[in-house]
């Protein structure tokens, strides 16, 4: 595993990683054994999704929030999201809804504003609602209820609490 500030993935990217040098705290290339390579007609390097992991375990939400400021207002998350199509962060140990929010409001994006979506969501923190209502008896299938309205997100973060079991 490399750092970024060490060996960027792509040169489109390398003028980013000089400019954090005052945040501690750095997120580095992480395995995730679902991860692919792309060949052509991709870029080189492209790794789908490129996944990301704190520099240091156990990092405060303050440390996270403070290293995704920086890496999204200099542009490397676009970047990145341009170059991989998705990033997954793993081990940010978020451990409430409200965490999750602060994590992803850090990003500086705007936040979506459900217009008429016919899906029953729960919010619980801002801008963090369950994906759907129904029993977890029963599969939830591929849809897009986006489709049916012309107002929908230009990002979407997904974070998974439990983990679910074999098949």
């Amino acid at each position: 595993m490399t750092s970024f500030e060490q060996q960027p993935f792509h040169p489109q990217v390398a003028e980013h990683f000089s400019v954090a040098e005052d945040v501690p705290l750095r997120f580095n290339e992480a395995e995730f054994p679902p991860s692919v390579n792309l060949h052509a007609p991709y870029p080189p390097h492209t790794t789908f999704p490129l996944a990301l992991s704190p520099g240091r375990p156990n990092a405060s939400i303050s440390e996270l929030t403070a290293a995704v400021q920086v890496a999204s207002s200099t542009g490397l998350v676009r970047d990145l999201l341009t170059h991989h199509g998705a990033i997954y962060f793993q081990n940010v140990n978020l451990k409430t809804p409200q965490e999750f929010s602060q994590f992803a409001s850090a990003f500086g994006w705007s936040a979506h504003e459900d217009i008429g979506n016919p899906v029953r969501r729960t919010v619980h923190a801002y801008n963090v609602a369950t994906a759907n209502e129904g029993p977890n008896t029963q599969p939830v299938y591929p849809h897009n209820e986006f489709g049916l309205s012309p107002h929908y997100p230009a990002y979407v973060f997904f974070l998974v609490y439990v983990r679910a079991g074999k098949w």
